[in-house]
């Protein structure tokens, strides 16, 4: 076996229940290379699910990877939980 070979690892992506009409669901498994960056999960995302980038904007859709805000440059391992959910806004009269 090729020591250079990517390992492949299980990602599970969460999404609340705004977004669980556009996704037909509210929870998946994706299976990626080991140290995929985050930013590669976000983009297999939007890319599946366009309306979700479409009708909310930054700001308004919240992501955490294991619980935390990610950034960019984060890497992915297995059994990291990614969450999706839509921002509500609160306002008191």
């Amino acid at each position: 076996m090729d020591e250079k070979m990517l390992k492949s690892i299980s990602v599970f992506v969460k999404f609340d229940l705004v977004l669980e009409p556009i996704t037909g669901q509210t929870e998946m498994k994706i299976i990626v290379s080991e140290g995929a960056p985050f930013i590669f999960l976000l983009h297999s995302i939007f890319t599946s699910y366009p309306e979700i980038q479409r009708r909310y904007p930054p700001g308004k859709l919240t992501m955490a990877l294991n619980g935390c805000r990610p950034t960019e440059h984060e890497f992915l391992q297995d059994g990291d939980i990614v969450s999706f959910s839509i921002q509500s806004y609160l306002f008191n009269n």
